[in-house]
């Protein structure tokens, strides 16, 4: 065995409440369910050198817990955070942090990540809520920022009626902090920031009021909470749910609506730069998984071939 100091289970522990301090309430609870799974693997597992430890992780989040690619790649990136954590208070553990450059994801083609909704299906969950209620007002602007503008359920969650404004005659969400801390600002459509408005009227709110959230929780029987501070992201995806099921259409997630203003944009004539610049992503390759560009059933390889029985 090598005389290099060993991340002891008891170390990682201690090094996960570290590295999940300051963190905001969901990327706690997704890193820390990540950290979760790899502390419960790695107390089962025989110790051997730390390479072949990882090496082993990936091999059981791949082959026995099915995860695709891109999972296992965040759960590496969680792992490596937790160690780099853990070399804060073990220096010697620093040595091992190089060791992932060395551990592949598995590499999976033709994948397609989550779900897309066509053009037609977007059309009626936009038109789901309705508008004649101030709820049915406040879901429109939820899904037409989820499914136009490509927010992040968390960034909705977040947004302020500072974030609303005008820049050189154009409706814009400002200055959003999301992701990594990427700052980006994205048009709205004329459309959307009317409704927004009349939200805000409905409502009670006053946009100028730079502060207050966008959205607040409204109660079963149509009182809109004003004095709450936001929406919970459990709340839309709640809202999601909801209204899929209503207008009979494939079950998404919120993340997937994002994935859709990505295809849309695109299909529509958007430049694969403007849409990595409307979903922040730091990589094209990203945006491309986003669209699902790898995989065109409209224009397939398979249709160029004569053969026919």
């Amino acid at each position: 065995m090598s005389e290099q100091p060993y991340p002891t289970y008891d170390t990682l522990q201690q090094a996960k409440q570290t590295y999940l301090a300051g963190l905001s309430r969901n990327t706690r609870r997704a890193y820390g369910s990540r950290i979760d799974s790899f502390l419960t693997w790695y107390a089962d597992s025989e110790q051997r050198p730390f390479l072949s430890q990882l090496k082993g992780y990936v091999a059981y989040l791949h082959e026995e817990r099915d995860l695709a690619p891109r999972s296992i790649q965040a759960h590496l990136n969680t792992v490596k955070g937790l160690v780099r954590t853990a070399a804060a208070i073990e220096p010697a553990l620093a040595v091992y942090l190089s060791q992932f450059d060395l551990v592949n994801t598995p590499r999976v083609r033709g994948r397609v990540q989550g779900m897309r909704l066509s053009r037609k299906q977007a059309r009626i969950l936009l038109q789901a809520p309705g508008k004649t209620t101030p709820k049915g007002l406040r879901d429109t602007a939820i899904i037409g920022l989820l499914m136009i503008t490509g927010l992040r359920r968390s960034e909705i969650c977040t947004l302020t009626w500072g974030h609303i404004t005008e820049i050189e005659g154009h409706k814009v969400i400002a200055n959003l902090k999301g992701k990594h801390g990427r700052i980006r600002t994205i048009k709205l459509p004329a459309w959307l920031w009317e409704i927004l408005m009349a939200w805000a009227d409905e409502a009670g709110m006053d946009p100028a009021d730079a502060t207050r959230t966008v959205f607040v929780p409204i109660t079963k029987d149509g009182r809109v909470l004003v004095e709450r501070d936001g929406m919970s992201a459990h709340a839309i995806y709640k809202l999601i749910n909801v209204y899929t099921e209503e207008a009979d259409l494939p079950p998404v997630k919120p993340h997937d609506l994002r994935r859709t203003a990505a295809l849309l944009a695109r299909r529509g004539g958007a430049s694969i730069e403007q849409v990595q610049l409307m979903l922040g992503h730091s990589n094209p390759q990203t945006t491309s998984d986003y669209i699902g560009e790898g995989l065109d059933l409209d224009d397939n390889a398979v249709d160029y071939n004569p053969l026919q029985v």
